[in-house]
């Protein structure tokens, strides 16, 4: 366990099946401002969150104040060697403690401990905010794809 700002300790859990309402919630907060950019599978805000908490696909860091920020993940695809990190959010009140950081922390293990090569994901090229946190967290960009619906900046981190 990490200790936080206000003097909150920050945990890290799998989701719940019960969950799902918060995760939601969360979703909108984190999101909100980007709710013109949600328009595609897997946006954040056109999951069904009853199903994501339940999939044992994503974790949740909570504290005292409740839930805080949450990560999912999808294992890699045809054999790849990339855990994808699919969607993290975290409350916008809590954002610069380093729960976001943390809950990164928990996805780069869960790749080394599968004996994976490392991490990837992507984001809208709109979201500058998302892609200087994933850079400053040592995610390198590896190639942007433009399609009729999105320009897509997508990031990997290698861990070996």
């Amino acid at each position: 366990m990490a200790t936080a700002a206000h003097g909150a300790t920050v945990g890290i859990r799998p989701a719940a099946a019960a969950d799902g309402e918060v995760l939601a919630e969360i979703a909108r907060e984190a999101y909100g401002k980007y709710l013109g950019l949600v328009d595609e599978p897997p946006a954040p805000l056109l999951l069904d969150y009853r199903q994501v908490a339940a999939s044992g696909r994503c974790h949740v860091a909570v504290s005292d104040d409740g839930t805080l920020g949450m990560v999912t993940v999808e294992a890699p695809e045809d054999g790849g060697q990339y855990l994808v990190l699919r969607n993290l959010a975290v409350r916008p009140s809590c954002q610069g403690r380093g729960i976001g950081r943390k809950l990164v922390a928990l996805v780069e293990e869960m790749a080394r401990s599968a004996g994976l090569r490392g991490v990837r994901l992507w984001t809208r090229v709109e979201m500058v905010d998302n892609i200087a946190f994933y850079q400053g967290l040592r995610y390198e960009v590896t190639h942007t794809e433009r399609n009729e619906r999105s320009h897509r900046v997508f990031l990997r981190k290698e861990i070996a």
